[in-house]
């Protein structure tokens, strides 16, 4: 070794385990403050690793978010109440909706449901106004007659009746004194309420006359006159109302016997007998709507609904049905469709495809038919017959 190579070992010392311990102890007690500033800076905290068995941390975590999470969300639905309200409020001072009590408007939650319940009470609301307002503006005649329509199966008899009821709530006691011969008719429309014949409702109504009580009978039979009107447009009501319930349980009962009648039914058509899906399918296609008619909501099923969609050629199609047999009637009034035109129109196809396949093969020459050939030809021909044989 060189010796500017020895100087680079000058003044290193070679100490033992016991030493070098020593010397560090001794250090540490002798070290500057600026030293200690050095350590204290420089200091690492131990970080504790997460393990699978202590979840205290991760716990913490998670209810410290959950419970931020609820504080948000409730804040976010106090201030959607708070705008909800505002905009109800302002709505309602507006006239845009209305409200039978305000005070009753802070009860309201500040929801959009509630918006929207106002929405459609503000529109029934004016509805009804409107009704009101509508039926304000008609003579008391035409009033009288929306009153007592229902009662009637025809638009005349309501008519007729609203006139009169109107006629008779018009009459004071002087108009009846100054006319004679309105109190004729009076005292007649009341005698004839009581099945008064013709020449006896006349006799009474001279004998009045000769005795002077014409009058007063007349002012009398105002009343009953109009008791007895209204006693029959209650019975007119109440008979249609009972004509109505008994015609809707008939086309219940109808409609039952139906689907009965075809769960019962074999079959429609000879040799197609129906099994239970194919009754289902067609209970199917009566029951259930397809379509709904927008002017009158009225649902239609797939045939109803092909019938208003083109009534024309629905009524041509029928009756073109009707003229191949397929609406046939047995002696006893039951449908037999036939066939028979569709039956032969088949075998006509098939004969049609055999001539071809035999006038195919003839085109061929017969010297060079093979064995494998006839075989085909023979299988073609066996092939449309029982095609054939099927389709009758």
């Amino acid at each position: 070794m060189s010796e500017n190579n020895n100087d680079l070992f000058e003044g290193l010392q070679i100490m033992s385990a016991a030493e070098l311990n020593s010397a560090v102890e001794s250090k540490g007690e002798g070290e500057s403050s600026e030293d200690t500033n050095l350590s204290e800076e420089f200091t690492l905290t131990p970080v504790v690793a997460e393990t699978g068995d202590d979840d205290t941390t991760k716990e913490t975590k998670t209810v410290t978010t959950t419970q931020e999470k609820q504080e948000n969300s409730g804040s976010n639905e106090n201030k959607n109440e708070v705008v909800y309200k505002a905009l109800m409020k302002e709505l309602v001072n507006a006239g845009v909706l209305t409200v039978e009590e305000m005070e009753k408007l802070d009860e309201l939650p500040g929801t959009f449901d509630s918006i929207k319940d106002l929405v459609n009470k503000t529109v029934e609301t004016n509805f009804k106004a409107k009704e009101e307002n509508w039926k304000k503006s008609l003579s008391p005649a035409k009033k009288r007659f929306l009153e007592i329509e229902d009662a009637f199966d025809e638009t005349d008899q309501a008519i007729m009746m609203a006139q009169k009821l109107e006629y008779l709530e018009s009459l004071d006691t002087q108009t009846v004194r100054n006319d004679v011969n309105l109190q004729k008719q009076i005292y007649y429309e009341q005698l004839k309420a009581k099945n008064f014949s013709d020449a006896d409702a006349i006799e009474a109504i001279d004998d009045a006359a000769a005795i002077g009580k014409l009058e007063e009978k007349a002012l009398k039979a105002i009343p009953e006159i109009k008791a007895h009107s209204q006693a029959v447009i209650d019975s007119s009501r109440q008979t249609k109302e009972l004509q109505t319930k008994e015609q809707q349980k008939a086309q219940t009962e109808a409609f039952e016997s139906l689907l009965n009648h075809i769960d019962s039914r074999e079959s429609f058509i000879d040799g197609l007998n129906l099994n239970k899906i194919a009754k289902d399918k067609l209970k199917g296609n009566i029951i259930n709507p397809v379509y709904t008619d927008p002017k009158t909501g009225k649902e239609l099923n797939s045939l109803m609904y092909k019938q208003q969609r083109n009534p024309a050629e629905f009524e041509m199609l029928i009756n073109y049905y009707d003229t191949i047999g397929l609406f046939n009637l047995d002696r006893e009034g039951k449908f037999k469709p036939d066939i028979t035109k569709l039956k032969n129109v088949a075998k006509t196809s098939a004969i049609n495809e055999l001539d071809k396949v035999i006038a195919a093969e003839e085109q061929r020459g017969v010297g060079r038919n093979t064995s494998m050939e006839t075989s085909a030809k023979t299988e073609g021909i066996l092939s449309l017959l029982e095609r054939a044989t099927k389709a009758q």
